[in-house]
């Protein structure tokens, strides 16, 4: 995503492309954004990566299906 940044996208251009295009593109309903009735996959970022996209690497928690993942099983 940095990459992309860096190639002249806008840092929000990045995201929407990581989620809600590619959602669209892989014609997966209910994915890609936050809202009422989508599937609750999302992560929490400790940092903005509007600010600096190699923020998205500062994963504070990932959420599947609305539910918490213990992310020290997988280290």
């Amino acid at each position: 995503m940095a990459d992309m940044v860096a190639a002249g996208m806008r840092p929000t251009q990045v995201i929407v492309a990581a989620t809600s295009n590619g959602a669209q593109f892989l014609r997966m309903s209910n994915t890609g954004t936050i809202e009422p009735n989508n599937s609750a996959d999302f992560i929490v970022l400790d940092a903005n990566p509007l600010d600096d996209m190699t923020n998205t690497r500062k994963i504070s928690s990932v959420y599947l299906r609305g539910a918490s993942v213990d992310r020290s099983s997988y280290k």
